[in-house]
């Protein structure tokens, strides 16, 4: 696909959008829309990652990295929202950037609605609960990054140096408050939307090396929007001293994933465990179990990956000492067991030779 065909693409409603139009449009008429629903096909919309709010096996529990990324060491992925598609509150695992390429979205934080105009950039860290609105034929896309990518980026000395971006970035790498998002508006910019498509092409095409060329575009990016309007940002952060501890606990998690329990916790940071389980959700959103499953399952998919390891072998690398509960943790995540995962792995790499 060259630039012109992507632009081309942006303008055209794909399948899922379609979908959503007319689910729109039956909604108008309870017969009608009742019609509509029962002649879906609900596993194909599963399949495909199409949300249909009156069935709840195509709701996520929430936006994790495996819902959309298909190489997960990439981390990176650019594609358009879907036009009419319903509008629900969610969070994700990773950080959420959308852009308002052309017209308008609302986008929904906090209980408060706002609508964002063309060259408005939005940028959602991980457990930040939001809705989007795109009811017409405007252009938003969204750019989904790991937290893993982030913070390759900037945690590098040549970009925090205290800067909106990485201060931002940084203090929300694993989970945030609520409400907490960073927006810029840089109108009709067109070098900001020419990296953009940019970034939009080799996500799309995958030549060899994109993974390089995407992690400069996307470097490129983040510089010239801060050279252009750091001073412009609008900031919606937790308190400061919050924020800080958020990261540490998150960190902390991450890094001892393999043996920390809420005791080790709670004694690294001198708080009782009941204290430091209830200060875990209320600061991430999410239980201590949840992250600390979240960050074994990704360490599980690496070692699946890069090694030939027994599943056995795995399981007890990343924590657990029974397989059993590994294999059954691991398949809610990704729906899959980690045999059937590996096995997926090696069909796409025939695939690709």
């Amino acid at each position: 696909m060259n630039e012109i065909e992507l632009i081309q693409s942006l303008h055209t409603l794909n399948d899922a959008e379609m979908l959503y139009m007319r689910y729109q449009n039956a909604k108008r008429s309870p017969a009608t829309f009742q019609k509509f629903l029962n002649e879906l096909d609900v596993a194909d919309c599963v399949q495909k990652h199409y949300v249909i709010p009156e069935f709840p096996q195509t709701m996520p529990e929430a936006m994790r990295d495996e819902y959309f990324y298909s190489d997960p060491d990439v981390g990176m992925v650019i594609s358009k929202h879907n036009c009419f598609s319903p509008v629900f509150t969610h969070f994700h695992t990773y950080f959420e950037s959308f852009y308002v390429y052309e017209g308008t979205c609302v986008h929904e934080i906090g209980g408060t609605s706002r609508q964002l105009r063309m060259g408005d950039l939005c940028i959602i860290p991980p457990g930040v609960s939001h809705s989007i609105s795109v009811q017409d034929s405007s252009i938003i896309i969204n750019m989904i990054n790991s937290s893993a990518v982030i913070e390759n980026v900037f945690k590098n000395p040549l970009y925090y140096r205290n800067n909106v971006l990485s201060d931002f970035f940084v203090h929300n790498l694993h989970f945030s408050e609520q409400n907490s998002y960073l927006l810029f508006h840089t109108g009709n910019d067109q070098e900001l939307k020419n990296l953009i498509l940019q970034m939009m092409l080799e996500s799309t095409n995958r030549y060899q090396e994109y993974e390089a060329i995407l992690n400069a575009y996307f470097s490129i990016f983040y510089g010239k929007l801060l050279r252009y309007y750091e001073n412009t940002a609008q900031i919606n952060t937790p308190d400061t001293k919050k924020a800080h501890l958020s990261y540490a606990l998150s960190q902390y998690i991450q890094e001892n994933h393999q043996k920390v329990t809420l005791t080790d916790l709670a004694q690294r940071f001198h708080y009782s465990e009941e204290y430091v389980s209830r200060l875990i959700k209320q600061l991430m959103g999410r239980t201590f179990s949840e992250i600390l499953a979240e960050a074994r399952m990704k360490h599980a998919v690496s070692l699946l990956k890069s090694t030939n390891l027994p599943i056995r072998e795995i399981a007890y690398q990343i924590g657990y000492e029974n397989q059993e509960n590994f294999i059954r943790t691991f398949k809610k995540h990704y729906k899959k067991t980690p045999t059937e995962y590996r096995r997926s792995l090696d069909v796409e790499q025939q695939l690709v030779k």
